[in-house]
C-alpha cells in the first residue's frame, strides 16, 4: 500500500513545534472543529438546506478542517465513552465549550455513531447533506446507525465515513473511575439540559424536560453517594454563562437541603427539577438586559421582575400537568416572593409559601451573592454572604430553613479560601460530618507559608494531636479569593 504523502510529511511539520506545542495546537483546532460542527447542526435544525444562513457555518467548518488537513488527508473524530478524540488525541471539554461537546456527544450516541472520518476531498454539498442526515434521522427508530448509512448513500455523501459506536464498559469505567469525574460529567450534562430548554423557549419550539429529569435523577444518586464532590462544583463561575451555572448550582444546593430534610429520592428529584428551572422565565428576557454590565433602569428592572410570571407561563405549556410540573410552578413563581411576601411579584392577597419555594429562595440568593455576574463582577465571599442572609432571617428567609441551609453547607462552605495557623493557605473541600465541629472542615493546602503554590495534602481540622490533645490546625481567617485572583473551582475539576 502506497505511503500517504501527507502522513510522511508529518515529522517535518512537527519540527516547527515542540511535541507539547503540537498537541496543544491540534487540541485547539480539534476543539474549534467540535464547536463549529455543533453550530452547523443547530443551524440545520432551524433552517432549510437552501437558506443563506447555512453558508457561514459550513464555511467555518471547512476552514477549520483545512487547518487540520495540512497534517493529514483525513480528520477522524472519535467517541469513546463520554469523551471525544481526534485520532488518538483526547479533546478536553472545558466550561467554554461544554454545550457544544456534550450536545455533539449526545447526538452521536443516540444515532449509535462512534466516529466520523472527514476526507480532504469532501465537497460543500456533501458536508451539507451529511449534517441534514444527522439532524433529520430519528434516533428512536430501529437501527439509527444503519439508517444514517443508507441516507448518506442516497444523498451522495462519499467522502465522509462513519463508524458504529461500541460501548466499551471497562474503558468507560476507566475514564470515569473517580467520583470527581462522574460529578463533573453530570454537572455539564445538567447545564446542557438547561441550555437546551432555554434555547427552545427562545426559538418558540416545543419544550420537554425529560432529559433534564434524567440528569437530575443522576445528580440525586451522586449526592447520596458523595455530597461534597458535587457541592464542590458549585464553585464553578462564569459571568458569560451565569444563568446556566446558576440554575445548576441552585439545583445542587436545593438537593443538599432536601437531603437534610429527609426527602426520599422521588421528592428530591421533584425539588431538583423545580430548582433547576426556577429561572425559566429569563429565557424570553432580551439578552441585552440580562447581560447589561451597568445598573438597570427602572423599566429594565420591571422587565426582570416579570421572569417569575413568565416562568409559570412556560411551565404550564409543558405536555401534561402532573405533580412535577406543579412543583416547578411553585419554584418559578415563589423564589423572589420573600418569607414575608415583601418581594416580587406583588400579591393582592395573603399567600402561603410552599416549602419548595422557601428552599429555592434561600439557595437562589446565596448562589447569586457568591457568583460573578455581568453586572456584579466581584462576588461576596461565602462567609459574608451567609452573614448577610442570616441578618435577613424572618423577613426575606424562613429562619428555620436558613439554619438548616447553614448546617447543610457548613460555617465554612466548600470553596472557602482560608489562612491556617501554620501560615499555609487552603481551600475547604469538605464540611465536617461532626455537628459539634461544624467549624472544622477538611482543607486542601494550596500554598506554603511563603505564599508559593503547592499541591498539598488534605488536612482534617477536626483531628486532635495525640500528644498534646490540641487541634493540629486552626483557621486564622477567611481570605477573599477575588482579591488574590484565585480560582478555587480548579481544585474541584
Amino acid at each position: 500500500m502506497a505511503e500517504n504523502p501527507k502522513r510522511a510529511a508529518l515529522p517535518s511539520n512537527r519540527q516547527l513545534l515542540s511535541s507539547q506545542g503540537f498537541d496543544e495546537e491540534m487540541a485547539k483546532q480539534g476543539k474549534a472543529l467540535v464547536n463549529q460542527f455543533y453550530i452547523l447542526m443547530k443551524t440545520a435544525q432551524i433552517h432549510e438546506s437552501t437558506n443563506i444562513a447555512m453558508e457561514t457555518p459550513i464555511e467555518n467548518v471547512l476552514r477549520t478542517l483545512k487547518g487540520l488537513w495540512q497534517w493529514s488527508d483525513d480528520v477522524h473524530l472519535r467517541l469513546e465513552g463520554d469523551y471525544l478524540f481526534m485520532d488518538e488525541l483526547k479533546l478536553r471539554m472545558d466550561i467554554d465549550c461544554f454545550i457544544s461537546f456534550t450536545s455533539l456527544i449526545e447526538a452521536l450516541k443516540q444515532l449509535r455513531i462512534g466516529g466520523i472520518l472527514l476526507k480532504q476531498s469532501i465537497t460543500v454539498e456533501e458536508l451539507k447533506q451529511f449534517v441534514y442526515v444527522l439532524v433529520q434521522t430519528d434516533p428512536d427508530g430501529n437501527e439509527p446507525f444503519e439508517l444514517v448509512i443508507k441516507q448518506m448513500r442516497a444523498r451522495g455523501v462519499a467522502n465522509i465515513e462513519i463508524d458504529p459506536f461500541e460501548e466499551k464498559k471497562e474503558s468507560f469505567e476507566n475514564i470515569l473511575r473517580s467520583t470527581k469525574e462522574v460529578a463533573k460529567s453530570t454537572y455539564f450534562r445538567t447545564m446542557t439540559a438547561v441550555a437546551e430548554v432555554m434555547g427552545n423557549i427562545k426559538l418558540g419550539q416545543a419544550v420537554s424536560v425529560k432529559r433534564a429529569k434524567r440528569v437530575v435523577q443522576s445528580m440525586v444518586d451522586l449526592l447520596l453517594q458523595e455530597e461534597s464532590t458535587l457541592l464542590g462544583l458549585t464553585t464553578l463561575r462564569s459571568h458569560d454563562e451565569y444563568t446556566h451555572h446558576h440554575s445548576v448550582n441552585v439545583c445542587i444546593l436545593s438537593l443538599t437541603m432536601g437531603q437534610r430534610l429527609g426527602y426520599p429520592k422521588k421528592k428530591l428529584t421533584e425539588l431538583g427539577i423545580a430548582a433547576l428551572f426556577h429561572d425559566m422565565g429569563k429565557a424570553s428576557i432580551p439578552t441585552e438586559i440580562l447581560n447589561k454590565p451597568t445598573d438597570f433602569t427602572e423599566e429594565e428592572w420591571q422587565t426582570m421582575r416579570r421572569h417569575p410570571i413568565l416562568g409559570v407561563k412556560y411551565i404550564i405549556k409543558l405536555k401534561g400537568i402532573n405533580e412535577m410540573t406543579i412543583r416547578m410552578v411553585t419554584g418559578a413563581f415563589e423564589h423572589h416572593l420573600n418569607y414575608d411576601l415583601s418581594g416580587y411579584p406583588k400579591l393582592g392577597e395573603k399567600w402561603e409559601l410552599s416549602l419548595f419555594g422557601r428552599i429555592i429562595g434561600i439557595v437562589d440568593c446565596y448562589d447569586a451573592l457568591t457568583s460573578s455576574r455581568v453586572y456584579n463582577r466581584v462576588p461576596y465571599p461565602p462567609d459574608k454572604a451567609l452573614k448577610f442572609m442570616f441578618n435577613k432571617s424572618g423577613r426575606a428567609f424562613d429562619p428555620v430553613l436558613m439554619k438548616i441551609f447553614i448546617n447543610s453547607i457548613g460555617i465554612f462552605p466548600i470553596g472557602t479560601l482560608v489562612l491556617l495557623n501554620t501560615q499555609e493557605m487552603g481551600v475547604v473541600v469538605q464540611t465536617s460530618s461532626n455537628l459539634e465541629r461544624m467549624d472544622r472542615p477538611k482543607v486542601k493546602i494550596i500554598a506554603d507559608p511563603s505564599g508559593n503554590e503547592i499541591d498539598g495534602d488534605v488536612v482534617d481540622l477536626s483531628e486532635l494531636n495525640e500528644k498534646t490533645g490540641q487541634f493540629n490546625f486552626n483557621i486564622l481567617k477567611i481570605i477573599d479569593s477575588t482579591k488574590y485572583k484565585i480560582d478555587v473551582s480548579r481544585y474541584f475539576l
